[in-house]
């Protein structure tokens, strides 16, 4: 079996390492090729971890024809109308988001913050049908023809305006099989719509499933649950040196117990407001009841949100220390062992909204958040936060308050009364038990899709080529205004030439002139003095 793994990114091989190795080490062909290979360049080194032969392929092309734009405007306004749910009404954070991949034909839509479930429900179907009436691209026909794998893989695909839907399309046409692998706990409640059903999808949790089925309407008999296997990896682990080498290596005092404050992204806690809200709650802890006052602190940024804390000065709070300094992402073994030893020491690990808090439960760590205004849009604005809640099954110990989180750190570190991870581990993590892995499970799911008769291309309805000759029109149109506006920047540009040639033209005349008098007053006063000269012999 041939298995194509097309990401969007290198960073996304660190959520599917261990299955290429998997599928690798069981004798299949493995090839991976990303959407846009230059961002997160140093998620190859995942790579240099795996057991097996990886081949990594040239980027995928991108669609040349006029459909391009019309297929983006599309997927841009899906992605926005879902967010017009009622569910999603206290999402801001969201929904302004999506407002800025608007088209400009739709952008009116930008304008309303929620409608009815029903009316929702009726602009999503007429998109969809939209996007039915885009074809496939023939360049990307011939990309996987060329290729001729097996099965397709792809991640995340629903990301704003994905490029990846038209590689669903053209592996319908050409007979491939195609999966979505869901990479991350939060990807189907805060990204795009799926906008198109690849054969297989693969989740993680019954949490997923409903997810899936509700928000994205996938068929029942296309998903697969076989939990996150990213996190297979810690499982097994067991710390790479003693707590008091690694205290010594961290800086942080190995005589008292220290607390782990794990960043997030910028996109969920922006750079100023996380370092000033860490400076409160150090403060706070400081303040805090019981032996808080003498507790250790390390602040663990995060690697994609890091440059804020590579100058922060916290030499006014003793025994506090940021590790690493400039962030590191944990693709490679040594900075994997790292984050392993830095939440196995740490007597709690405390966030805003990160997946450090369900790795952190893996070891059965105290998790603990604030619920701060500071971040209500990215944390109880968002659907995948409330699965940590103690009321969802969760083990995260919140607070609306600092002084109500020093109390709960307390508790925990002079107590010990802390809840069990065990309990939301075993269903959110690996749903069919702690000791099943979920990579086999993975690998086993698309063997058998890849023994299963690929599904016949669908032919467009009837109902639906009114739509595409619209969308036709429209595509012309967007070609006709790039090219008038194409027209238009060479006129401009034109003109521009001709300006600065007059210009030039000018300045030489200038100069020609001023070079014309100096030459003659040079030659004035050359006939001067030869004229004084012959008058005095």
């Amino acid at each position: 079996m041939k298995v194509l793994f097309v990401l969007q990114y290198p960073g996304y091989l660190r959520y599917f390492d261990s299955a290429l190795e998997a599928l690798s080490q069981q004798g299949h062909r493995v090839a991976v090729a990303f959407d846009q290979p230059h961002k997160q360049p140093e998620g190859l080194s995942a790579l240099e971890t795996i057991d097996g032969d990886v081949e990594v392929l040239e980027p995928v092309p991108r669609r040349p024809d006029i459909w391009w734009r019309v297929a983006r405007g599309v997927r841009g306004t899906i992605d926005y109308a879902r967010y017009l749910h009622p569910r999603f009404e206290h999402s801001p954070y969201l929904r302004n988001r999506m407002r800025t991949v608007l088209p400009l034909a739709t952008r009116f839509l930008g304008r309303w913050t929620t409608t009815t479930a029903t009316r929702t429900a009726r602009i999503i179907r007429f998109l969809l049908a939209c996007e039915r009436a885009v074809p496939s691209s023939k360049t990307l026909e011939s990309y996987l023809e060329r290729i001729a794998p097996d099965v397709l893989v792809v991640s995340p695909l629903v990301t704003d305006q994905c490029p990846q839907v038209d590689l669903i399309k053209a592996a319908r046409r050409v007979g491939v099989r195609s999966a979505l692998c869901v990479a991350s706990w939060d990807h189907l409640t805060t990204k795009g719509l799926m906008r198109i059903q690849p054969d297989l999808v693969a989740l993680w949790n019954d949490d997923q499933q409903r997810e899936a089925l509700e928000f994205h309407g996938v068929m029942p008999e296309r998903v697969v649950v076989t939990g996150a296997q990213c996190f297979d990896r810690w499982f097994d682990r067991t710390p790479s040196r003693s707590r008091e080498e690694f205290c010594r290596r961290v800086g942080v005092s190995a005589e008292r117990p220290f607390v782990v404050f794990t960043g997030s992204t910028a996109s969920i806690s922006a750079p100023a407001p996380e370092v000033r809200f860490v400076r409160r709650w150090i403060e706070a802890v400081r303040s805090g009841p019981g032996s808080l006052k003498d507790l250790g602190i390390l602040i663990r940024p995060h690697p994609y949100n890091c440059a804020h804390w590579a100058s922060e000065d916290l030499s006014d709070y003793p025994n506090v220390v940021v590790y690493p300094r400039g962030g590191a992402n944990p693709v490679d073994n040594d900075d994997r062992a790292d984050y392993y030893d830095t939440l196995h020491y740490g007597a709690g690990i405390v966030g805003i909204n990160t997946s450090a808090m369900i790795e952190a439960g893996i070891q059965d760590r105290p998790v603990f958040a604030i619920v701060d205004s500071s971040f209500d849009d990215t944390q109880t604005g968002t659907l995948h936060f409330r699965y940590l809640l103690p009321e969802n099954g969760g083990h995260l110990q919140h607070a609306t308050s600092l002084d109500e989180h020093t109390r709960q750190l307390s508790a925990t570190l002079d107590e010990g009364l802390a809840p069990s991870a065990h309990t939301f581990t075993k269903t959110f993590v690996r749903p069919h038990g702690l000791d099943v892995a979920a990579t086999p499970r993975l690998v086993a799911a698309l063997e058998e899709l890849a023994n299963t008769t690929p599904r016949a291309a669908v032919t467009m309805p009837l109902y639906l080529w009114p739509l595409r000759a619209g969308l036709w029109t429209l595509a012309v149109l967007l070609v006709a205004t790039d090219v008038r506006r194409l027209a238009k920047q060479l006129r401009r540009r034109g003109r521009q030439y001709k300006l600065a040639i007059w210009h030039s033209y000018k300045e030489l005349r200038k100069r020609s002139r001023k070079w014309r008098e100096r030459r003659e007053r040079r030659a004035k006063k050359a006939r001067g003095r030869s004229g004084a000269g012959g008058t005095v012999l």
